[in-house]
């Protein structure tokens, strides 16, 4: 009985401790929570073999991604949200294999934690990196490393610092506190400099809904009439040179549409302006989440398709098996995913759009950003009602304007809407789930990207599990012929 009694509070104590792990993310926010998570679950795991430290690790991460991710049963119910974080938790089981290796510990540790986060975020169905330690690190003091090589790269050091505490080795420890020291210099000039003296004058539209969840465009032309009747008190009382709409903004197809067509080039030429909307069009291969530039008079001259759909939200793989846990599959549409970058640009300022959950992606952000003189981000939260999802999300945000160098303009139909500064810093923001607009102003900027990418951690890790791996049965092999 006693045994039985031991286990079960060494598995709740791994829960626990994962549920630590999620305190670095909205509604909390505490940078240092992940990393005291993982020294903590390193020293519960220690005593133990491999078998059992890989179910605790499990444990670890059911603990973690439970609490964090329990807004996506919001609207759907609790079996999507227990089968992705069942299938999410094997990732951090992992992490079982890369302790007691002696010296070498924090570098294989580290290297399994970027090689498991790396695979969260690209398999299956395209991965959901939704919790990388990377996002809860921004007024930490490794967020400097987030200029050097960006979430991936923030993963892997501070793996390796939790893991460096943990075992007290002295060469370890003045490595991490290198680690410490190096990217000091690129958090202290927290600022990007602006590519040019001229300002441009944007005005934000938070048009809202009349109710939230899935059903939140169920009144045909609603959410489009929200988001037009804003943009006319706007353009009654201020002159802009861009007006933003959220993702979704046009729940009716403005391309197909006629009526919607004019009261778009009706408003633009009287303001003599640009517009960008989100909105669905359909074509002939199924529905697609575009973002649509209007200039004044010229129409719509330019177009970006959302690239990186979500699974199970815009379309959904193995669908015959999915029905069997929900038939809720069947509402889902299967989107159409763009192509490559395009590109809207307004007198000197160009950016390509990041439309909702593509800003979980290091590379499509990238490739963004390669070609933006400013950072767009059009989101539609209002599918997950008041949950922590949209805060969380504002939070990856603010990491990738730091990140990149280069200021963020964020419309979301119900917030956060806001303006954030090169530096990570929100400088103006509409309250959340208020009707509204807001105008900033913002200069083109050329953006500064993190010069070592995902895949190079992803590489570099590799590497050096394999040679840890080869040394340790070299050591096997001369410990077996001595004996």
């Amino acid at each position: 009985m006693k045994k039985f009694f031991r286990i079960v509070a060494l598995c709740a104590a791994a829960l626990l401790v994962g549920f630590v792990f999620s305190f670095g993310f909205e509604p909390y926010s505490q940078w240092y929570a992940p990393l005291v998570s993982l020294m903590l679950m390193i020293l519960l795991s220690k005593p133990y073999s491999t078998r059992v430290r890989f179910g605790l690790w499990y444990l670890f991460g059911l603990g973690f991604l439970g609490p964090l991710l329990h807004w996506t049963s919001i609207y759907v119910g609790a079996m999507p949200w227990i089968i992705l974080i069942l299938g999410q938790s094997f990732f951090f089981a992992l992490l079982a294999f890369g302790q007691n290796r002696g010296a070498l510990s924090p570098f294989v540790f580290a290297s399994l934690f970027a090689v498991s986060e790396f695979l969260r975020a690209t398999v299956p169905f395209g991965g959901f990196g939704w919790g990388r330690l990377g996002f809860s690190q921004l007024d930490g003091p490794i967020q400097g490393w987030l200029r050097i090589g960006g979430v991936a790269t923030v993963g892997w050091v501070g793996a390796f610092i939790a893991c460096s505490i943990v075992i007290r080795s002295r060469k370890n420890l003045l490595v991490a506190l290198g680690f410490l020291i190096v990217p000091f210099g690129s958090a202290l000039a927290a600022s990007a400099t602006s590519g040019g003296d001229e300002a441009y004058r944007v005005g934000l539209i938070q048009g809202g809904v009349s109710q939230l969840g899935l059903d939140f465009n169920a009144t045909p032309q609603e959410v489009f009439n929200r988001h037009f009747a804003e943009t006319e008190a706007l353009i009654a009382s201020e002159k802009v040179d861009l007006i933003l709409w959220p993702e979704n903004a046009s729940d009716i197809d403005p391309i197909t549409n006629s009526s919607v067509s004019k009261r778009i080039d009706s408003v633009i030429n009287s303001a003599k302006t640009s517009l960008v909307i989100g909105a669905v069009t359909q074509s002939e291969t199924g529905p697609e989440n575009v973002s649509l530039h209007y200039q004044s008079g010229l129409g719509l001259v330019s177009q970006y398709q959302k690239r990186d759909l979500v699974p199970f939200g815009e379309y959904v793989p193995l669908r015959d098996f999915a029905r069997r846990f929900s038939p809720l599959v069947d509402t889902v549409k299967d989107f159409v995913p763009g192509r490559g970058v395009s590109v809207h640009r307004v007198g000197g300022m160009s950016f390509s759009p990041l439309i909702c959950f593509e800003v979980l992606d290091d590379e499509i952000v990238r490739e963004a950003i390669k070609v933006s003189t400013i950072g767009v981000i059009q989101t539609n939260n209002a599918t997950f009602g008041r949950s922590p999802q949209s805060a969380q999300q504002y939070q990856i945000s603010r990491v990738r304007a730091y990140e990149n160098q280069l200021p963020f303009l964020v419309a979301a139909t119900t917030g956060p809407t806001a303006l954030i500064s090169a530096d990570g810093k929100t400088l103006e923001r509409l309250p959340d789930f208020k009707s509204g607009h807001l105008v900033v102003e913002v200069a083109p900027t050329t953006p500064s990207l993190p010069p070592i990418r995902r895949i190079h951690i992803f590489s570099f890790s590799l590497i050096l599990l394999i040679l840890a791996f080869a040394f340790h049965i070299q050591r096997r092999r001369l410990g077996t012929l001595q004996s």
